[in-house]
Protein backbone atom coordinates (compact mmCIF):
# COMPACT_ATOMS: atom_id res chain seq x y z
CA UNK A 1 0.00 0.00 0.00
CA UNK A 2 2.53 2.14 1.01
CA UNK A 3 4.94 1.20 -2.30
CA UNK A 4 1.11 2.20 -4.30
CA UNK A 5 1.12 5.50 -2.83
CA UNK A 6 4.66 6.17 -3.44
CA UNK A 7 3.99 5.17 -7.18
CA UNK A 8 1.75 7.47 -7.38
CA UNK A 9 3.38 10.67 -6.05
CA UNK A 10 5.60 9.92 -8.44
CA UNK A 11 3.45 10.18 -10.94
CA UNK A 12 1.69 12.84 -10.16
CA UNK A 13 4.78 14.89 -9.96
CA UNK A 14 6.24 13.31 -13.63
CA UNK A 15 3.18 14.69 -14.88
CA UNK A 16 3.55 17.80 -12.88
CA UNK A 17 6.77 18.42 -14.50
CA UNK A 18 5.74 17.24 -17.78
CA UNK A 19 2.74 19.95 -17.65
CA UNK A 20 5.38 22.63 -16.76
CA UNK A 21 7.55 21.79 -18.87
CA UNK A 22 5.18 22.45 -21.51
CA UNK A 23 3.58 25.03 -20.02
CA UNK A 24 6.57 27.16 -20.52
CA UNK A 25 7.37 25.79 -23.89
CA UNK A 26 4.14 26.72 -25.20
CA UNK A 27 4.43 30.37 -23.30
CA UNK A 28 7.97 30.70 -24.82
CA UNK A 29 6.92 30.29 -28.20
CA UNK A 30 4.06 32.32 -27.69
CA UNK A 31 6.52 34.89 -25.97
CA UNK A 32 8.41 34.50 -28.79
CA UNK A 33 6.04 35.65 -31.58
CA UNK A 34 4.58 38.01 -29.80
CA UNK A 35 7.75 39.99 -29.06
CA UNK A 36 8.64 40.08 -33.02
CA UNK A 37 4.53 41.07 -33.10
CA UNK A 38 5.55 43.74 -31.22
CA UNK A 39 8.18 45.43 -33.17
CA UNK A 40 7.80 48.70 -34.67
CA UNK A 41 9.99 50.48 -37.17
CA UNK A 42 9.70 54.24 -37.35
CA UNK A 43 11.71 56.42 -39.16
CA UNK A 44 14.11 59.06 -37.06
CA UNK A 45 15.54 60.86 -39.58
CA UNK A 46 16.38 61.14 -43.44
CA UNK A 47 19.30 63.51 -44.56
CA UNK A 48 19.17 65.48 -46.24
CA UNK A 49 15.10 66.20 -46.21
CA UNK A 50 13.34 65.43 -49.30
CA UNK A 51 16.45 63.35 -50.64
CA UNK A 52 17.90 64.03 -53.94
CA UNK A 53 17.92 62.58 -57.14
CA UNK A 54 21.56 60.88 -57.77
CA UNK A 55 22.41 61.78 -54.40
CA UNK A 56 23.28 60.12 -51.08
CA UNK A 57 20.77 60.01 -48.14
CA UNK A 58 21.46 58.93 -44.55
CA UNK A 59 18.15 57.18 -43.03
CA UNK A 60 17.66 56.75 -39.10
CA UNK A 61 15.39 54.04 -38.08
CA UNK A 62 13.96 53.47 -34.63
CA UNK A 63 13.58 49.57 -33.97
CA UNK A 64 11.21 50.12 -31.04
CA UNK A 65 9.58 47.01 -28.35
CA UNK A 66 6.41 47.88 -27.89
CA UNK A 67 5.33 44.64 -25.79
CA UNK A 68 5.42 43.79 -21.97
CA UNK A 69 8.32 41.43 -22.20
CA UNK A 70 11.74 41.99 -23.93
CA UNK A 71 12.23 40.78 -27.53
CA UNK A 72 15.64 38.92 -27.76
CA UNK A 73 17.90 37.50 -30.78
CA UNK A 74 16.10 40.05 -33.53
CA UNK A 75 17.08 40.24 -36.86
CA UNK A 76 16.94 43.21 -38.74
CA UNK A 77 16.81 43.31 -42.78
CA UNK A 78 16.56 46.06 -44.94
CA UNK A 79 15.42 45.42 -48.06
CA UNK A 80 15.97 48.69 -50.51
CA UNK A 81 13.91 48.74 -53.75
CA UNK A 82 14.18 50.75 -56.67
CA UNK A 83 15.01 54.02 -56.42
CA UNK A 84 17.17 52.94 -53.57
CA UNK A 85 20.21 51.34 -53.53
CA UNK A 86 22.43 50.87 -50.34
CA UNK A 87 25.68 52.12 -50.37
CA UNK A 88 28.94 49.30 -50.76
CA UNK A 89 30.17 48.27 -47.19
CA UNK A 90 26.54 48.58 -45.44
CA UNK A 91 24.90 45.92 -43.17
CA UNK A 92 21.94 45.17 -44.62
CA UNK A 93 21.42 42.74 -41.99
CA UNK A 94 22.21 43.40 -38.23
CA UNK A 95 21.43 41.68 -35.29
CA UNK A 96 20.32 42.31 -31.46
CA UNK A 97 20.41 40.30 -28.45
CA UNK A 98 17.78 42.08 -26.66
CA UNK A 99 15.35 44.92 -26.83
CA UNK A 100 13.64 45.97 -23.42
CA UNK A 101 9.87 46.05 -23.03
CA UNK A 102 8.93 49.72 -24.07
CA UNK A 103 12.49 49.99 -25.22
CA UNK A 104 14.34 51.11 -28.91
CA UNK A 105 17.25 50.63 -30.88
CA UNK A 106 18.85 52.86 -33.67
CA UNK A 107 19.96 51.64 -37.19
CA UNK A 108 21.51 54.35 -39.57
CA UNK A 109 21.90 53.27 -43.59
CA UNK A 110 23.16 55.13 -46.57
CA UNK A 111 21.42 54.71 -49.87
CA UNK A 112 21.86 56.22 -53.49
CA UNK A 113 18.66 57.39 -55.05
CA UNK A 114 18.28 56.47 -58.87
CA UNK A 115 19.17 59.48 -60.79
CA UNK A 116 15.58 59.35 -63.02
CA UNK A 117 13.71 59.09 -59.96
CA UNK A 118 10.41 61.21 -59.85
CA UNK A 119 10.00 63.60 -57.00
CA UNK A 120 7.39 61.53 -54.93
CA UNK A 121 7.56 59.42 -51.63
CA UNK A 122 9.44 55.97 -51.85
CA UNK A 123 8.60 52.95 -49.19
CA UNK A 124 11.77 51.62 -47.98
CA UNK A 125 11.04 47.91 -46.29
CA UNK A 126 12.39 45.98 -43.67
CA UNK A 127 12.12 42.42 -42.89
CA UNK A 128 12.12 40.89 -39.20
CA UNK A 129 13.59 37.60 -38.16
CA UNK A 130 14.40 36.01 -35.07
CA UNK A 131 17.86 33.63 -35.25
CA UNK A 132 17.69 30.81 -36.15
CA UNK A 133 14.73 30.90 -37.78
CA UNK A 134 14.97 32.77 -40.77
CA UNK A 135 11.71 32.91 -42.08
CA UNK A 136 10.00 36.72 -42.66
CA UNK A 137 7.77 37.09 -39.39
CA UNK A 138 7.45 40.65 -40.18
CA UNK A 139 7.50 43.32 -42.67
CA UNK A 140 7.91 47.26 -41.64
CA UNK A 141 7.79 49.89 -43.93
CA UNK A 142 8.92 53.73 -43.74
CA UNK A 143 8.48 56.59 -46.27
CA UNK A 144 11.35 58.33 -47.85
CA UNK A 145 10.54 61.73 -49.36
CA UNK A 146 13.01 62.36 -53.01
CA UNK A 147 12.13 65.60 -54.36
CA UNK A 148 14.59 66.92 -57.30
CA UNK A 149 15.90 70.32 -57.65
CA UNK A 150 16.45 72.44 -60.52
CA UNK A 151 19.42 73.87 -62.00
CA UNK A 152 19.45 76.51 -64.45
CA UNK A 153 22.71 77.30 -66.60
CA UNK A 154 22.99 79.26 -69.97
CA UNK A 155 23.37 76.88 -72.77
CA UNK A 156 23.41 79.33 -75.91
CA UNK A 157 22.72 83.04 -77.11
CA UNK A 158 21.84 83.85 -80.42
CA UNK A 159 21.54 87.27 -81.84
CA UNK A 160 19.53 88.37 -85.00
CA UNK A 161 21.50 90.06 -86.80
CA UNK A 162 24.74 87.88 -85.54
CA UNK A 163 26.46 91.22 -86.01
CA UNK A 164 25.47 94.21 -83.93
CA UNK A 165 25.38 97.58 -84.95
CA UNK A 166 24.59 100.94 -83.38
CA UNK A 167 21.36 101.41 -84.64
CA UNK A 168 19.93 98.02 -85.11
CA UNK A 169 17.21 96.41 -83.55
CA UNK A 170 18.01 93.00 -82.18
CA UNK A 171 16.51 89.82 -81.26
CA UNK A 172 17.88 87.96 -78.49
CA UNK A 173 17.22 84.18 -77.64
CA UNK A 174 18.60 82.70 -74.55
CA UNK A 175 18.62 78.88 -74.08
CA UNK A 176 18.28 77.87 -70.38
CA UNK A 177 18.94 74.62 -70.15
CA UNK A 178 18.08 72.67 -66.44
CA UNK A 179 20.85 70.29 -65.71
CA UNK A 180 19.26 69.73 -62.25
CA UNK A 181 17.37 66.68 -60.85
CA UNK A 182 14.03 68.50 -60.74
CA UNK A 183 11.47 70.62 -62.63
CA UNK A 184 11.56 73.97 -62.59
CA UNK A 185 8.00 75.53 -63.28
CA UNK A 186 6.56 79.40 -64.14
CA UNK A 187 9.74 80.30 -65.29
CA UNK A 188 10.14 83.98 -66.65
CA UNK A 189 13.19 85.43 -67.59
CA UNK A 190 13.97 89.23 -67.63
CA UNK A 191 16.71 91.41 -69.16
CA UNK A 192 18.55 94.54 -68.09
CA UNK A 193 21.04 96.51 -69.69
CA UNK A 194 22.81 99.16 -67.16
CA UNK A 195 23.42 101.58 -70.27
CA UNK A 196 21.04 103.78 -72.21
CA UNK A 197 22.69 102.26 -75.35
CA UNK A 198 20.70 99.38 -75.14
CA UNK A 199 16.94 99.38 -74.18
CA UNK A 200 13.96 96.89 -74.63
CA UNK A 201 11.05 97.50 -77.74
CA UNK A 202 7.90 97.79 -75.86
CA UNK A 203 8.16 94.30 -73.47
CA UNK A 204 10.87 92.79 -74.97
CA UNK A 205 13.00 92.88 -71.85
CA UNK A 206 10.42 90.13 -70.42
CA UNK A 207 9.80 86.71 -71.61
CA UNK A 208 7.69 83.98 -70.31
CA UNK A 209 9.33 80.36 -70.92
CA UNK A 210 7.05 77.61 -68.74
CA UNK A 211 7.69 74.48 -67.28
CA UNK A 212 11.29 73.45 -68.21
CA UNK A 213 11.96 69.34 -66.65
CA UNK A 214 15.74 68.28 -65.81
CA UNK A 215 18.02 67.63 -69.13
CA UNK A 216 15.59 69.61 -71.07
CA UNK A 217 16.43 73.35 -72.33
CA UNK A 218 13.94 76.39 -72.43
CA UNK A 219 13.96 79.32 -74.44
CA UNK A 220 13.50 82.91 -73.71
CA UNK A 221 13.42 86.07 -76.37
CA UNK A 222 14.30 89.65 -75.79
CA UNK A 223 14.16 92.71 -77.89
CA UNK A 224 15.93 95.34 -78.13
CA UNK A 225 17.25 98.59 -79.80
CA UNK A 226 21.03 99.49 -79.81
CA UNK A 227 21.48 103.34 -79.61
CA UNK A 228 23.42 104.90 -82.94
CA UNK A 229 25.86 106.16 -80.93
CA UNK A 230 26.56 103.06 -79.18
CA UNK A 231 30.48 102.60 -78.95
CA UNK A 232 32.28 99.39 -80.52
CA UNK A 233 31.88 97.31 -77.23
CA UNK A 234 30.73 94.65 -74.96
CA UNK A 235 27.81 95.95 -73.03
CA UNK A 236 26.64 93.94 -69.73
CA UNK A 237 23.33 92.66 -68.92
CA UNK A 238 21.73 90.61 -66.22
CA UNK A 239 19.26 88.21 -66.95
CA UNK A 240 17.21 87.44 -64.26
CA UNK A 241 14.99 84.00 -64.02
CA UNK A 242 12.51 83.82 -61.32
CA UNK A 243 10.70 80.04 -61.40
CA UNK A 244 9.12 77.57 -58.59
CA UNK A 245 10.85 74.61 -57.58
CA UNK A 246 8.55 71.24 -57.17
CA UNK A 247 8.25 72.28 -53.26
CA UNK A 248 6.36 75.02 -54.58
CA UNK A 249 9.17 77.21 -53.17
CA UNK A 250 9.86 80.59 -55.16
CA UNK A 251 13.39 81.13 -56.53
CA UNK A 252 15.41 83.35 -58.03
CA UNK A 253 18.61 82.95 -60.19
CA UNK A 254 21.05 85.83 -61.99
CA UNK A 255 23.42 85.95 -64.97
CA UNK A 256 25.38 88.23 -66.32
CA UNK A 257 25.85 88.51 -70.06
CA UNK A 258 27.21 90.62 -72.69
CA UNK A 259 25.88 91.81 -75.83
CA UNK A 260 28.18 93.22 -78.23
CA UNK A 261 28.12 95.74 -80.42
CA UNK A 262 30.57 95.27 -83.55
CA UNK A 263 29.82 98.07 -85.78
CA UNK A 264 31.70 97.86 -88.67
CA UNK A 265 34.19 101.03 -90.67
CA UNK A 266 32.99 102.24 -93.91
CA UNK A 267 35.36 104.55 -95.80
CA UNK A 268 33.91 106.97 -98.53
CA UNK A 269 35.35 109.36 -100.59
CA UNK A 270 34.01 113.13 -99.80
CA UNK A 271 35.33 115.09 -102.38
CA UNK A 272 38.50 115.08 -105.08
CA UNK A 273 39.73 118.09 -106.76
CA UNK A 274 42.67 119.98 -108.05
CA UNK A 275 43.66 122.86 -105.49
CA UNK A 276 46.23 124.71 -106.65
CA UNK A 277 49.19 122.77 -106.90
CA UNK A 278 47.43 119.56 -104.97
CA UNK A 279 45.17 116.79 -106.03
CA UNK A 280 42.89 117.47 -102.16
CA UNK A 281 40.74 114.34 -101.49
CA UNK A 282 38.05 114.01 -98.67
CA UNK A 283 37.42 111.04 -97.25
CA UNK A 284 34.58 110.14 -94.14
CA UNK A 285 34.13 107.40 -91.81
CA UNK A 286 30.25 106.27 -92.64
CA UNK A 287 29.93 103.48 -90.84
CA UNK A 288 29.46 102.36 -87.25
CA UNK A 289 32.90 101.59 -86.30
CA UNK A 290 36.71 102.95 -86.04
CA UNK A 291 38.95 101.89 -88.73
CA UNK A 292 42.49 101.29 -87.78
CA UNK A 293 45.61 101.57 -90.09
CA UNK A 294 44.00 104.30 -93.00
CA UNK A 295 45.77 104.57 -95.75
CA UNK A 296 44.85 106.24 -98.98
CA UNK A 297 46.97 105.51 -102.07
CA UNK A 298 46.76 107.46 -105.41
CA UNK A 299 47.54 105.39 -108.66
CA UNK A 300 48.05 106.77 -112.32
CA UNK A 301 49.15 104.43 -114.91
CA UNK A 302 49.84 101.28 -112.68
CA UNK A 303 51.90 103.00 -110.27
CA UNK A 304 52.09 104.55 -107.21
CA UNK A 305 52.16 108.39 -107.16
CA UNK A 306 51.40 109.16 -103.48
CA UNK A 307 50.11 107.79 -100.26
CA UNK A 308 48.99 108.90 -97.01
CA UNK A 309 48.47 107.24 -93.73
CA UNK A 310 46.14 107.65 -90.50
CA UNK A 311 46.56 106.20 -87.36
CA UNK A 312 42.77 105.68 -86.51
CA UNK A 313 39.53 107.50 -88.50
CA UNK A 314 36.22 107.15 -86.07
CA UNK A 315 32.52 107.13 -87.07
CA UNK A 316 31.22 110.55 -88.81
CA UNK A 317 34.89 111.91 -88.77
CA UNK A 318 36.50 113.01 -92.33
CA UNK A 319 40.37 113.50 -93.04
CA UNK A 320 41.84 115.43 -95.98
CA UNK A 321 44.92 114.15 -98.04
CA UNK A 322 47.15 115.89 -100.46
CA UNK A 323 49.13 114.61 -103.36
CA UNK A 324 51.87 115.82 -105.43
CA UNK A 325 53.28 114.40 -109.01
CA UNK A 326 49.70 113.68 -110.09
CA UNK A 327 49.07 114.33 -113.78
CA UNK A 328 45.73 114.90 -115.46
CA UNK A 329 43.36 112.67 -116.89
CA UNK A 330 42.39 109.04 -115.29
CA UNK A 331 43.59 107.92 -111.72
CA UNK A 332 42.75 105.13 -108.98
CA UNK A 333 42.68 105.33 -104.73
CA UNK A 334 42.73 103.06 -103.33
CA UNK A 335 41.92 102.64 -99.15
CA UNK A 336 42.30 99.90 -97.11
CA UNK A 337 42.23 100.15 -93.56
CA UNK A 338 41.40 97.51 -90.35
CA UNK A 339 37.95 97.18 -88.40
CA UNK A 340 38.19 96.82 -84.48
CA UNK A 341 38.66 93.03 -84.51
CA UNK A 342 41.30 93.86 -86.82
CA UNK A 343 39.83 91.94 -90.38
CA UNK A 344 41.45 93.88 -93.44
CA UNK A 345 39.50 96.26 -95.64
CA UNK A 346 40.36 97.60 -99.47
CA UNK A 347 38.54 99.40 -101.44
CA UNK A 348 39.40 101.38 -104.91
CA UNK A 349 37.87 104.14 -106.43
CA UNK A 350 37.97 105.26 -110.23
CA UNK A 351 38.45 109.07 -111.00
CA UNK A 352 39.25 111.87 -113.47
CA UNK A 353 41.55 114.47 -112.39
CA UNK A 354 40.71 117.56 -114.16
CA UNK A 355 41.96 121.11 -113.68
CA UNK A 356 39.81 122.79 -111.37
CA UNK A 357 37.42 125.59 -112.31
CA UNK A 358 39.07 128.30 -109.99
CA UNK A 359 42.43 127.75 -111.98
CA UNK A 360 40.71 128.71 -115.59
CA UNK A 361 39.06 131.59 -113.94
CA UNK A 362 42.19 132.86 -112.34
CA UNK A 363 43.72 132.30 -115.95
CA UNK A 364 40.98 134.87 -117.70
CA UNK A 365 41.52 137.50 -114.70
CA UNK A 366 45.07 137.18 -115.25
CA UNK A 367 44.73 137.57 -119.21
CA UNK A 368 42.05 139.92 -118.46
CA UNK A 369 44.47 142.06 -116.05
CA UNK A 370 47.55 142.22 -118.88
CA UNK A 371 45.62 143.43 -121.94
CA UNK A 372 45.21 147.59 -121.36
CA UNK A 373 49.36 146.71 -120.15
CA UNK A 374 49.84 145.21 -123.73
CA UNK A 375 47.77 147.99 -125.55
CA UNK A 376 49.73 150.59 -123.75
CA UNK A 377 52.89 149.33 -124.89
CA UNK A 378 51.45 148.93 -128.62
CA UNK A 379 50.56 152.47 -128.49
CA UNK A 380 54.17 153.43 -127.12
CA UNK A 381 56.15 151.66 -129.80
CA UNK A 382 53.52 153.04 -132.61
CA UNK A 383 53.62 156.38 -131.07
CA UNK A 384 57.48 155.90 -130.49
CA UNK A 385 58.04 154.80 -134.60
CA UNK A 386 55.86 157.57 -135.66
CA UNK A 387 58.31 159.92 -134.22
CA UNK A 388 61.00 158.60 -134.96
CA UNK A 389 60.32 158.32 -138.96
CA UNK A 390 59.18 162.14 -138.97
CA UNK A 391 62.63 162.84 -137.30
CA UNK A 392 64.22 161.17 -140.14
CA UNK A 393 62.26 162.99 -142.68
CA UNK A 394 63.37 166.08 -141.40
Amino acid sequence: MYIFGGLMKMNALLISSIVLFSWLFLTSSVYAQKATENLRVVLMKQNPYPAEPGQTVDVEISLENKGYGDAQNVVLEIVPKNPFTLLPGEEKIKTFSRIASMDHITARYKLYVDMDTISNSYELEFRLYQIGDMTTQKIEKVLIQVQGKPKLVIDKIETDPYDIEPGDTVIIKIGIKNVGTGSASLMEASLFSNTTYILPVLSGSVSYIGTVKPNQIGEATFYMSVDKTSEYKTYPSLLTINYKDEGGNQRTDSFYIGIPVKGRPMIEILSAKVENSDFKVDVENIGTANAKALKITLLQNGKIIDSAVANELRPSKYKTVRFKGFEYGQATINISYLDEDNKFFSNEYEISIKPSAYSETEKENNLSMLLPIFLLIIIAETYYIWRLRRHIKK
